[in-house]
């Protein structure tokens, strides 16, 4: 994903954000072997941003991870806003692979669950006080950035469900309650990989201003735009 010669290693930890309402954890399987919590390397950008990387026999595993500042979708106040970009690339066959991200420890009075839009697959949790929203791709988006063929794999544009077959499909986005969202993707070969992104936000409770969820529909190059911000 990026070069890091020049980036400074830090101690290894799990990647984890902390919101108002839990923290929002990931995890990564490839095939049937779940990816321990811990990578193998973490280096600090200079904006502060970590890319973490694990190194599998046959895959490299990055998630490229930080806080972003970005215009709130209204012009009014901007919300905290942390974007997650993964990078699986196959040095060998992998026979498919699943993304996910979940927010966990919730006070008793949140609730939440699934809070998808166009092209957006999202699961929203609140409480009287805070909304914190998680999202990436949905299976319509996954789709199309398959036909584009630059960040998934070309040969995926005829394995990914339609909105129509989703329902029956192996592939696509999952959801558990309440606050887990998930990416069943398809296998890749030798050469391939796959990137994809997970933004996470947050704002105080407002039922006419759904901050946190608008703040979560955020293209991939966006949010690398602003994570590597400060790379010469």
């Amino acid at each position: 994903m990026l070069p890091t010669d020049h980036l400074a290693q830090v101690d290894r930890r799990p990647a984890v954000i902390d919101t108002p309402l839990g923290i929002v954890g990931f995890s990564v399987t490839l095939g049937s072997e779940v990816l321990p919590a811990g990578p193998n390397t973490v280096w600090r950008l200079p904006n502060g941003s970590h890319l973490h990387r694990w190194r599998q026999s046959g895959a490299t595993v990055d998630l490229l991870i930080g806080s972003i500042d970005i215009p709130a979708w209204d012009g009014g106040a901007p919300v905290p806003v942390w974007a997650a970009i993964w990078q699986v690339a196959a040095q060998s066959g992998i026979p498919g692979l699943v993304l996910s991200a979940e927010l966990t420890d919730l006070p008793a009075d949140a609730d939440g669950g699934p809070d998808s839009g166009e092209c957006l697959a999202a699961v929203t949790v609140q409480n009287d006080h805070f909304m914190v929203s998680i999202g990436g791709p949905d299976s319509e988006l996954l789709a199309m950035q398959a036909v584009d063929a630059r960040l998934l794999p070309a040969s995926w544009a005829h394995v990914l469900p339609t909105y129509e077959d989703e329902a029956t499909s192996e592939y696509g986005v999952q959801y558990r309650d309440p606050a887990r969202i998930a990416w069943h993707l398809p296998a890749l070969a030798t050469g391939e990989a796959v990137r994809m992104c997970v933004a996470t936000a947050w704002c105080p409770r407002d039922d006419d201003r759904a901050a946190s969820w608008f703040a979560v529909d955020l293209p991939l190059d966006t949010a690398y735009l602003h994570l590597t911000a400060g790379l010469s």
